[in-house]
């Protein structure tokens, strides 16, 4: 006896009716990051979100998400300091992009 890996969808649970909105740069940025941060794709988010069912927020993404986002912040001053001949303060922000680094680490095993 075989098992079927995969079994047919029934034309009632089949995802292919599409819905197109309109959204501001803002409005869909948040709901990119609300999808990031639960580990789904933009559709099943805003899918869940409009239906009321449950999409908890996966906390390490968010922490590792926004960890990412300051360092590359203060890549993009040094780049800019420099960019400017304004000499940037390496030094300085290195324990913080190292902290950031590890910190992501940390939570990512």
């Amino acid at each position: 006896m075989s098992k079927k890996l995969f079994h047919k969808v029934s034309d009632s649970e089949r995802k292919d009716a599409p819905i197109l909105v309109r959204l501001s740069k803002s409005d869909s940025d948040t709901i990119r990051h609300s999808a990031a941060i639960r580990q789904l794709s933009v559709s099943e988010f805003m899918r869940r979100s409009a239906l009321g069912r449950k999409a908890d927020v996966d906390y390490e993404t968010e922490i590792v998400l926004s960890l990412g986002a300051v360092t590359r912040a203060i890549r993009g001053m040094h780049t800019a300091l420099v960019e400017r001949g304004i000499p940037p303060q390496a030094e300085e922000w290195r324990p913080v992009i190292l902290e950031a680094r590890a910190a992501i680490l940390r939570i990512s095993k």
